[in-house]
């Protein structure tokens, strides 16, 4: 019996539908993780199709390929090695599962089904999956071989090899329980989880714990990339042995694929397991849902190290953050063949970071695929760059020949902006490279409010009775020039709208929300505010920097952006963001009550009265925010649903097509608010 295995877990940057390249990556990865000793290779969920493909998974001349594929891959394998590959897979009833199925060279082992689907958050999984239900097996003809399928373990040369996938593993009846009934060596993870702060933690959780109760190898897979347009897979894989982590690797790769590997001694988990057979019975190990195969593998080094425990480092989450939108921002622009980007730049601090971002997405691809690789993907968005001359070095190469083609800038002011954001705007665009332009438009503006006043020749415009359409028309004007450049220069263009200010509707229709991406739509206002210091004082760590003089990229220009109080420059008088709304961490205090935790206006106003916000502010201040959060959220569905797609970064988000759903006409919550109001009168308020 195997005593020493080496297991794999790849991180996959896939992409929905293109199934021949998904497929190729696939391959490519396995055949280097087995190169490398590798016995027992572990790819993502679904990663044949891609995850994200959403009703195409209804598209039924797609799954019906889907076997041949599969078997087509497994042709393809070395002997005595072993690939898990996730797919879709529709039985001839017509119910289509999330499976996985374990290869090895010309044979389909086994396939097993996913028993709990996600349905939380930005998952739906339920639209197109069925759950199987645990202890059932069959038998499938699958594209010509007989093929064992449901809740089985597959055992290979002694090894007991089992799955859990991605949501199996967050829920309380897992189904490691069962496995571990059945002397389960290994389980594998497949999985499809979207980056969000503090995640990586919860998952490290479930896996070494399954991996102690279990006793059990525990391999994890996550997606790499951003998939199909609003959630990036951070990648992340780990491996624990003996209620160990014992390996983990690097999040937020921009490689296509990133490949962790460790031995482990089965042993180790089987001393464990043997200490509680009294909890075991020998039958359910020779049950049904245990398949034997007479696979092998190859001969075992008793050279081998074998992997020991290894420590995960706390988030640092305006590192992360930042590599996820970048990320982000990367894919898109490959995975759409455009030739980069088109920003408003405004001076304030969300376009500033939307520009950053952009910067770090091209260090990082560069850095991260090398020269050549780098060059072909430019190319496959239509941008040619004059070689690097020698003695350039990358970082001057980055700035002075690929940002200025990657990235267009615009700062269009107003009669009511000042050298303060005109500067800030030219000198972040000059750090970075982007190819930055300005001009006015005062002429453009006062030219509508001339027609406009035509029509009403008795009552002209003022800024007393006319407040918001003043402001406004600033805004919009300001989105046909920039969508110009955007389509002359085949850009794609960034709308600037953070996730705090979309959540109230504090943006404008067709101004600041124009645009195709909005890479910081998942980011609050206050976390925005936190990653522009962090770029400025300690820069994005460079992953496996090989290429730059520093392994950390800062932008001193940064430092006129954040010296800033937050303020849209629309009108004659001084103005603020927080001054027309609310201080920002009030705001995101009641915004994740609010969409986190489902708490009524009431309760809201409840815990914050009972937080540190009440050592700062009076409970009237505070009820006067939550009835103005509520009566902007509840009119300004409208706006959210027309949000430019964004990236998934903090545990809620703004996008109703993918989170929270609000009823676009209702009653604006009126029998909540008066409950707030009766509770405000019961507790001597007003």
């Amino acid at each position: 019996m195997r005593k020493i295995i080496n297991m794999a877990a790849v991180a996959v940057n896939t992409t929905p539908l293109d199934i021949d390249n998904n497929i190729e990556l696939i391959y490519q990865a396995y055949s280097e993780a087995v190169g490398s000793g590798a016995d027992v290779v572990l790819t993502p969920e679904l990663a044949i199709t891609g995850y994200g493909m959403e009703d195409m998974f209804y598209v039924s001349e797609i799954m019906h390929e889907i076997p041949s594929l599969v078997v087509s891959l497994a042709a393809r394998l070395r002997e005595n090695t072993y690939l898990a590959v996730g797919f879709p897979y529709l039985v001839d009833g017509g119910q289509l599962y999330n499976a996985v199925a374990l290869l090895t060279k010309d044979q389909v082992l086994g396939i097993v089904f996913k028993q709990h689907l996600a349905r939380s958050g930005i998952h739906y999984e339920p639209r197109w999956f069925n759950p199987w239900h645990a202890g059932s097996k069959i038998e499938l003809d699958f594209a010509g071989q007989k093929v064992p399928a449901g809740d089985i373990v597959i055992v290979i040369d002694g090894v007991r090899i089992g799955f859990e996938i991605c949501e199996d593993s967050w829920v309380a009846d897992r189904p490691g329980r069962s496995l571990y009934l059945r002397n389960t060596d290994i389980i594998l993870n497949p999985s499809a989880s979207h980056f969000a702060i503090g995640k990586q933690q919860e998952r490290s959780h479930f896996i070494i714990e399954g991996s102690r109760t279990f006793g059990t190898v525990y391999v994890y897979a996550n997606l790499l990339g951003c998939e199909s347009g609003r959630a990036v897979y951070d990648g992340d894989c780990m491996i624990a042995s003996g209620g160990k982590l014992v390996a983990v690797s690097p999040r937020l790769s921009f490689t296509p694929y990133r490949i962790l590997q460790a031995n482990c001694d089965l042993r180790v988990n089987r001393n464990q397991r043997a200490q509680s057979s009294m909890l075991l019975n020998v039958s359910d190990a020779y049950s049904d849902g245990v398949v034997f195969t007479d696979c092998r593998f190859n001969d075992e080094s008793d050279t081998a190290p074998i992997a020991g425990a290894v420590f995960l480092a706390p988030e640092n989450e305006e590192e992360a953050v930042t590599r996820t939108v970048a990320l982000g921002l990367w894919d898109w622009m490959r995975k759409t063949h455009t030739g980069g980007y088109a920003l408003s730049l405004s001076g304030g601090a969300d376009s500033a970071l939307c520009a950053a971002m952009v910067y770090y997405a091209m260090a990082e691809g560069l850095n991260a695929n090398g020269y050549e690789s780098f060059m072909n993907t430019m190319a496959g968005c239509g941008l040619k760059f004059e070689p690097k001359a020698e003695g350039v070095s990358y970082e001057e190469y980055l700035k002075t020949v690929i940002m200025p083609k990657v990235l267009v800038t615009l700062y269009q002011g107003s009669q009511y902006s000042g050298d303060v954001t005109f500067n800030a705007a030219k000198g972040l665009a000059e750090e970075i490279g982007a190819n930055h332009n300005h001009w006015s438009i005062a002429e453009l503006v006062k030219e509508y409010i001339r027609l406009a006043d035509s029509l009403t020749p008795d009552r002209p415009m003022t800024w007393e009775t006319d407040d918001l359409a003043l402001q406004n028309i600033q805004a919009r004007v300001r989105s046909p020039g920039i969508w110009l450049l955007a389509n002359r220069a085949n850009k794609l263009l960034i709308a600037t709208s953070n996730l705090s200010e979309a959540s109230v509707g504090y943006c404008t229709m067709d101004g600041d929300t124009s645009g195709v991406i909005s890479p910081i739509g998942g980011i609050s206002k206050s976390r925005v505010l936190k990653i522009n210091r962090y770029i400025m004082e300690q820069g994005l760590s460079v992953l496996d920097n090989h290429l730059y003089a520093e392994d950390r990229l800062k932008l001193a220009s940064m430092s006129a952006i954040v010296a800033q109080a937050p303020t849209a420059e629309l009108r004659p008088v001084e103005q603020t963001d927080e001054g027309d709304l609310m201080p920002y961490p009030l705001l995101d205090e009641i915004r994740s009550l609010t969409q986190n935790g489902n708490l009524t206006p009431k309760e809201v106003f409840i815990e914050l009265c009972r937080s540190s916000f009440a050592e700062k502010m009076s409970k009237q201040s505070l009820l006067n925010s939550v009835r103005r959060y509520y009566r902007l959220y509840t009119r300004n569905q409208w706006k959210r649903e027309r949000i430019a797609a964004s990236f998934h970064i903090e545990r809620d988000s703004a996008d109703p097509k993918t989170f929270r759903r609000f009823p676009i006409l209702s009653s604006a919550l009126s029998r909540e608010m008066a409950a707030l109001n009766a509770y405000a009168v019961s507790i001597g308020l007003e």
